[in-house]
């Protein structure tokens, strides 16, 4: 086996006119080395409630970078370690008296993800960038790449977000959020819903005026979609203000260089309470509620012809919209998903279990030994198969049916 590395140091005191040579142990160095976290003013923790497995996860906002960190309670215990007084040799025997067990690449994983934010007193680590070198692409895929790289450029910030959706919401934008409001959207989503029922018969004939004007019907469709993701998002900034957090960004990109897309980063609501963080999740979809409710509201009063079938259309279509934002059980991490993530205080929870299935059928085997956390991942993987399975059936009997209408 080799020796461990050596860091060879030259010294000498004021009275020596040469230099001594002097090997330290490389793991000497590195097990002494004392971390520190910054002070308490350039950062902020919030506990978050205790998960199905009564474990409990932190967030760990840096102040100084406005970037955030989900700590579980092993990382927890380290950061409250890094008070600059303890080396990682006394931080790793206190953690392995307390757990039982230690794996000691968690201290490096997590001064990583430390030092990326900036939390840690340290001086700055030249990031090493990957070599490019290799095989050259053919002609068409750098025309390819190129063209997709061009498209991701077309996007852009809202300067100052923060203090735009602020004088929003104090110049009335607060009455969206008051409960009058939230019982007034309740009201007119259960009128449109029994209004819906009665239309619901004539849900042929609004098919045969949509389909004789394809491409009006396909504009219309695409910008209100357009439209109303932007209020979805705005609506997603301005619940952040009620609780008095801040907006960090809003703007317009396409997604995969093609879906145009707004956004609204919001990510500072996880310094609030689950309660704010729900709320938050719920004042999106509630604008596809609530303007698609007015929609088919429009749609009973409006005489019959195109007019009336293109209300209905998107009435249900953003009502679809807001089912699916609100669905939690579909493999994606949409508002409903993060509400079901904070209401069983799992906020890793679509990772976990993607990452249960490689070795589903293993754990399966030994069903006594499975947690109950990983209970809840097993279910929520079924659920979100059956989910899936359910919507793309229900949808091609829907497009079977449109065809035989045709017909």
């Amino acid at each position: 086996m080799p020796d461990p590395a050596k860091l060879e140091l030259l010294t000498r005191t004021a009275d020596d006119e040469g230099f001594h040579l002097v090997e330290i142990d490389s793991n000497y160095v590195y097990w002494s080395f004392k971390p520190q976290r910054l002070p308490q003013t350039e950062w902020e923790l919030t506990a978050q409630p205790f998960g199905a497995d009564g474990a409990r996860n932190y967030v760990l906002k840096s102040l100084r970078q406005e970037r955030y960190l989900l700590l579980d309670s092993k990382e927890f215990f380290l950061w409250e370690c890094f008070d600059g007084r303890h080396s990682l040799e006394e931080i790793a025997r206190a953690f392995h008296i307390s757990n039982g067990a230690f794996d000691y690449s968690l201290i490096r994983q997590l001064l990583t993800k430390l030092y990326g934010c900036g939390l840690i007193e340290t001086n700055n680590i030249t990031d090493l960038q990957p070599s490019l070198a290799g095989a050259q692409p053919y002609l068409w895929t750098r025309h390819l790449t190129s063209g997709l790289r061009t498209l991701r450029r077309i996007s852009f910030k809202i300067p100052d977000a923060d203090r735009l959706c602020s004088i929003i919401y104090r110049r009335g934008g607060f009455l969206l959020f008051h409960p009058i409001a939230f019982w007034l959207s309740v009201t007119i989503a259960v009128v449109a819903f029994v209004l819906a029922v009665r239309l619901a018969p004539h849900a042929g004939n609004f098919a045969s005026h949509l389909k004789a004007q394809p491409f009006l019907i396909t504009g219309a469709m695409l910008v209100t979609l357009l439209l109303v993701s932007m209020l979805h998002v705005l609506f997603h900034a301005l619940a952040c203000k009620a609780y008095g957090r801040r907006v960090r960004e809003m703007g317009f990109f396409l997604l995969q260089g093609v879906l145009p897309t707004w956004y609204a980063d919001v990510t500072d609501i996880f310094m609030a309470s689950r309660r704010a963080r729900i709320m938050v999740d719920l004042a999106g979809p509630m604008v596809e509620v609530v303007l698609g409710s007015f929609a088919i509201v429009g749609a009973h009063g409006a005489s019959a012809g195109f007019g009336q079938a293109l209300l209905f259309g998107i009435g249900v279509m953003l009502w679809e919209s807001a089912l699916i934002n609100l669905y939690p059980f579909n493999f994606l991490e949409m508002d409903g998903y993060n509400i079901l993530a904070d209401l069983l205080a799992v906020p890793m929870l679509r990772q976990q279990a993607l990452a249960l299935i490689p070795n589903l059928a293993q754990r399966l085997r030994s069903v006594k030994t499975v947690e109950r956390a990983e209970w809840l991942q097993l279910g929520y993987l079924a659920l979100c198969l059956v989910s899936v399975l359910l919507y793309v059936i229900a949808h091609l009997d829907a497009v079977g049916s449109l065809l035989h209408f045709s017909q």
